[in-house]
């Protein structure tokens, strides 16, 4: 070794300004079940030994992040994780993710797959603690991570096919004293309260708890809530009243809605719904929604008679049905149905109102145009609130969309900007042409070893039948490497003055995006907006997003605005 090299090998870590560099990391913990908890998985846990790994490999823990969630659960649901991720993505410092092990950073081994090489191509090792170290630009890596994954999901989803099983069972098991069957759990359909019952202990001595439900007999404007249950099905519902018409009545009465104070249409709705006639029929219902709270079909639905007392009979449950044609869907007079194709950016909980706290939702007058009205107009009468004010549409997004150009005029760095574009504008195009950026080091790789295997027959290797079968496997693994790399054309990428007219244009771009897409450009830059019905006065709050602060080096304060009616 040459004296050069030794020296070199010899020298202490790289350090900056004065301290050795250390790898900074987010600690990341997850549970799911209050099983989890038993078992010495709790979230302190987790994070306690991910403290002791990093003290000990001399790791900097910028950031602890836990939720309580299923790894299945869609994305809106795991706030937390969707925070970290994208803030791991934005801090250039940080350079690793730590877990407990890779269940607690996803059961899906589609999706968990995919996110790990998004991180990794920002820069960011996921690292765990109980799950053997796999190396992705190998081939045994390759084999390991799919391995991984799929023992990991398949454990998650046999989990959930037992719990399943068990609820199936559940519902179907008779209490023997009572002789009603078990419930699983959740609220009860209104008109009924849930009993508590203890039949028997399990593991450690704790008591075995089982539910029932039986009928409401709260007193709640002169009469118990199942009988107020009772006539808004047989006298009301079954004789062809209409939601609002039942909606109304309750709010007169006093009688409070299962959530809130108030009725509205909508909750009326979900109460004829057929899987709520047959329980309210006496039958146990189970399995009525699957992914997504969609509606499964009732042929998947598990049903058991006489489950638990019934409030109306099977004959008033059919006419109910054979009734509620005109009282199934709410009747919002001039308003327009919600669809995934809105016209409302504003609405979904950005756009609310200061006085009741209820959202703003979309709302169309017939004959007079769009607007943004306080929702407890169209499902509740105001009640709850009070008069309705009708913000015009175009006039308040138009002055968000105003203050949201200002705001990034004042907050983004033209060379930061440009950066950022250009990077999603490579990372689209890669994806949509294939193009894996990992293949040129992996093609220098192989080289390197072919190189190396040759320099090792010219200096007389013995087993030249190894070194040719393995000149022979490098070549093919190369060749399928290179035919991988042919991409056609270029990445598109824009210059500083391209970045500053689309700055300038950004107003432009909003108006000819679809709803959609302008509602995600808005989403990140506003805070909140309020109506204040008494003042008509509605005030914008901004916000600089994490990713511009924490890219871009942007800290500028906003201050709200405020828009008179």
């Amino acid at each position: 070794m040459s004296a050069l090299l030794e020296s070199i090998i010899a020298q202490p870590a790289l350090t900056v300004a004065g301290s050795e560099t250390r790898i900074k990391a987010f600690a990341w913990a997850r549970v799911s079940t209050d099983m989890q908890e038993e078992k010495g998985l709790s979230m302190p846990e987790q994070l306690r030994e991910i403290r002791a790994y990093a003290d000990k490999n001399e790791i900097e823990i910028v950031a602890e992040f836990s939720e309580a969630a299923s790894a299945f659960q869609k994305k809106s649901r795991r706030i937390e994780f969707e925070r970290m991720v994208e803030m791991a993505k934005a801090d250039r410092d940080i350079t690793a993710i730590i877990v407990h092990d890779l269940s607690r950073f996803s059961r899906d081994s589609y999706e968990a797959k995919g996110l790990i090489r998004e991180l990794s191509g920002a820069g960011v090792r996921v690292m765990s603690l109980s799950d053997p170290y796999i190396d992705p630009e190998s081939v045994a890596g390759v084999y390991m991570e799919a391995i991984t994954f799929a023992k990991n999901e398949a454990y998650s989803r046999e989990i959930a096919f037992h719990t399943k099983k068990g609820c199936r069972s559940n519902i179907q098991t008779r209490d023997p004293e009572t002789g009603w069957c078990y419930k699983n759990g959740g609220q009860p359909i209104w008109g009924y309260r849930s009993e508590r019952l203890q039949r028997g202990e399990v593991k450690r001595g704790r008591p075995l708890i089982k539910s029932i439900w039986v009928p409401d007999d709260r007193a709640v404007a002169g009469k118990p809530v199942h009988e107020w249950a009772k006539y808004v099905l047989v006298e009301m519902a079954a004789n062809g009243a209409t939601l609002d018409e039942i909606r109304d009545l309750l709010n007169r009465e006093g009688v409070p809605a299962p959530r809130q104070q108030y009725w509205g249409s909508t909750t009326v709705h979900c109460l004829l719904h057929p899987n709520a006639l047959l329980e309210y029929a006496g039958y146990g219902v189970w399995n009525v929604r699957g992914k997504k709270q969609r509606m499964n079909p009732p042929s998947e639905w598990t049903v058991v008679e006489n489950a638990h007392e019934a409030l109306i009979t099977e004959d008033e449950a059919q006419r109910i049905m054979e009734a509620r044609s005109r009282a199934f869907r709410p009747a919002f007079a001039g308003s327009s149905n919600r669809t995934i194709t809105s016209p409302y950016v504003l609405s979904g909980g950005l756009f609310k109102c200061a006085r009741c706290g209820s959202n703003m939702m979309g709302y169309r007058r017939t004959g007079e145009g769009f607007y943004y009205v306080c929702g407890s107009q169209p499902y509740r009468k105001g009640m709850g609130c009070g008069p309705g004010v009708y913000v015009p549409k175009h006039e308040i997004e138009r002055e968000v969309i105003d203050g949201l150009q200002e705001l990034v005029g004042v907050c983004t760095n033209p060379k930061g900007m440009v950066k950022e574009i250009n990077e999603e504008l490579l990372r689209i195009w890669q994806a949509s042409c294939g193009h894996d950026p990992s293949l040129s080091d992996r093609l220098e790789r192989i080289d390197a070893k072919i190189a190396n295997i040759r320099n090792s027959i010219e200096d007389g290797l013995a087993d030249t039948s190894w070194a040719n079968e393995r000149l022979r496997t490098l070549l093919e693994e190369k060749a399928g490497l290179a035919a991988k790399s042919t991409v056609v054309g270029e990445p598109p990428q824009i210059d500083m003055q391209a970045a500053m007219a689309y700055r300038r244009k950004l107003a432009h771009v909003l108006e000819y995006a679809n709803p959609a897409e302008r509602k995600r450009m808005i989403a990140p830059w506003v805070d909140h907006i309020r109506l204040t019905p008494e003042t008509l006065e509605v005030e914008i709050n901004y916000r600089v997003p994490e990713f511009v602060v924490n890219r871009v080096g942007a800290g500028v304060g906003f201050e709200p605005t405020t828009f008179g009616l």
